[in-house]
């Protein structure tokens, strides 16, 4: 698929031009699926069109993570906590490893942020180039 297909549907996806400038994350990750590409090549694509991802599914950014004041109220499942842990890559949880895990503990996305958060963990490497 051709750089400019990507972002056309980009564009279109996004609202065009009202879209005011932003793709969501989830929407972001649907695009690569339906288009058999990287989420990356969509984040690019959404670089290049001067677009900003926004609510990250993981709680990353967007949509509220558990802060450190409401750790407490967080419950990490050991089996959660079991599986994190046997992703990481040198004390990091990749954002593809994360989603990984949320799929074989039949977590939601946002849950697995939220306990790396409780956990301390550190969540690396964005599909779509948000952050390294």
């Amino acid at each position: 698929m051709g750089v400019e297909e990507i972002e056309r549907v980009v564009t279109e996806e996004s609202g065009g031009a009202g879209g005011e400038g932003r793709l969501a994350c989830a929407r972001a990750r649907g695009i690569a699926r339906r288009l058999g590409v990287v989420p990356k090549e969509v984040g690019d694509a959404a670089d290049r069109l001067g677009m900003r991802i926004v609510d990250c599914q993981l709680g990353c950014f967007g949509f509220k993570k558990a802060t450190h004041e409401d750790l407490d109220s967080v419950q990490v499942s050991e089996a959660l906590a079991e599986a994190i842990t046997a992703s990481l890559v040198d004390g990091q949880l990749y954002c593809t490893a994360a989603f990984e895990v949320a799929r074989k503990v039949k977590a939601t996305p946002k849950q697995v942020g939220d306990a790396t958060t409780k956990m301390q963990v550190r969540i690396s490497k964005c599909q779509l180039g948000c952050f390294p």
